[in-house]
């Protein structure tokens, strides 16, 4: 089972996200978050790279994510705020296998942040940090 949340982990940059619920934050609720960040992320496989933009659209909070290995724009739709964190919220499927992801960005300084890779509620996590670019 662990093996299948590694490759769970690899899919999550591999395969396109498919958006939860619509949230309703606002990109004032987001304040500091909006914007260009790159995160990183400790895989088993080593550390993983991915590129997280949050922009508004049509005045909700919207994030898009790439990496190397997933070129293509995987947008984010249910992103909301818990106390201080940003919360992204979506569902994907690896060879057959559904999940459910979360990735909490919890400030960390100016520009820095923590960054949690939740899959299927706690069943396989992996941390690490985010950079805003400026």
């Amino acid at each position: 089972m662990k093996n299948l949340f590694h490759s769970l982990a690899l899919a999550l940059v591999l395969m396109p996200a498919v958006a939860s619920a619509q949230a309703s934050l606002t990109p004032a609720d987001a304040g500091d978050f909006m914007g260009t960040w790159t995160l990183t992320l400790d895989s088993p496989q080593g550390p993983f790279e991915q590129t997280l933009v949050l922009k508004d659209k049509a005045g909700k909070v919207v994030a898009e994510m790439t990496s190397q290995m997933q070129p293509d724009v995987q947008e984010v739709t249910d992103v909301s705020k818990d106390q201080e964190s940003l919360v992204l919220k979506f569902a994907g499927n690896f060879q057959g296998n559904p999940f459910d992801a979360v990735i909490t960005v919890s400030p960390d300084g100016a520009d820095k942040a923590k960054v949690l890779f939740d899959i299927n509620g706690g069943q396989f996590s992996m941390s690490g940090t985010g950079a805003k670019k400026r």
